[in-house]
């Protein structure tokens, strides 16, 4: 189990992080924090050392290895609605590659809207998705699932995954603490987290993210949620709600939502 002491100590939070819940087990970390959604204070942290699913978009799922990596999801209670839900992706996107860069100097990436990726291998994903009544929702969750202490020979036992997955151990060569990375984590988080409550804005998050943006300036392949054609569009850069600037075949620009869209090959432009 976490030492939430540890976690604790590593805080410089005033709302993110503030309640932490862990359990051994669950389903998923966000199917928990949506059940206690209403119970739970803003900013309240659910812990998991397993679960036995890690859905990220699309219905695709990623691999859960317990006491190994870390499964985590953050209640936010602000209101909320379908156009604020990119800010939230950004934020998780722009807080967990902060922490990475700032903690093991690694260079990593982010190919929009949710993965993480170190050298072209991704390490993680963050889903983010409205949370109470559906007719009013209350707020938001945001989900963080992180390869961080598996070695090659457990991140291989995966046919799928194995040439295109990573950890977190395996890219610094030493085991990670944990608990010290989740504080990091939240402490970024409440950094963006901040400006959006009183800014009305995620443009910080937003720079974060076009700074290190893995399919900016490249030739991608995307196509819509539910179809089956794909078109090419050259990426250009993230706009201040979250959505990704392209140019089409034609010429012209196109902003593609991180809802219905799924890129689906990348290449050096």
């Amino acid at each position: 189990m976490y030492d939430l002491n540890r976690i604790n100590d590593c805080l410089n939070t005033k709302v993110i992080g503030r309640t932490i819940i862990q359990y051994d087990s669950l389903a998923s970390t966000y199917s928990k924090a949506k059940n206690i959604f209403g119970t739970c204070p803003d900013g309240a942290v659910v812990l998991s050392e397993d679960q036995s699913k890690w859905n990220i978009r699309m219905g695709n799922e990623w691999i859960c290895y317990p006491e190994k990596n870390i499964y985590l999801s953050i209640i936010f209670k602000p209101l909320a609605n379908n156009h604020l839900i990119s800010k939230f992706d950004v934020i998780g996107c722009a807080s967990l590659c902060d922490a990475l860069n700032s903690l093991y100097d690694i260079d990593c990436k982010i190919k929009w809207p949710n993965d993480i990726l170190i050298g072209g291998s991704k390490v993680s994903s963050v889903s983010s998705s409205l949370a109470g009544k559906s007719s009013s929702p209350g707020g938001a969750i945001i989900s963080f699932g992180i390869n961080t202490n598996m070695n090659e020979e457990e991140l291989e036992s995966d046919e799928e995954l194995k040439n295109i997955a990573t950890s977190l151990m395996i890219e610094t060569s030493e085991e990670i603490d944990r608990e010290e990375l989740i504080g990091e984590i939240l402490n970024n988080v409440e950094k963006y987290y901040s400006e959006l409550i009183h800014e009305n804005s995620a443009l910080n998050a937003v720079d974060t993210c076009n700074q290190n943006s893995f399919i900016a300036n490249k030739a991608i392949e995307v196509m819509k949620k539910g179809k089956k054609s794909k078109r090419k569009v050259y990426a250009k850069s993230i706009d201040p709600e979250g959505w990704l600037i392209v140019k089409n075949e034609k010429g012209n620009e196109e902003i593609l939502s991180p809802g219905e869209t799924i890129i689906t090959y990348e290449k050096n432009a």
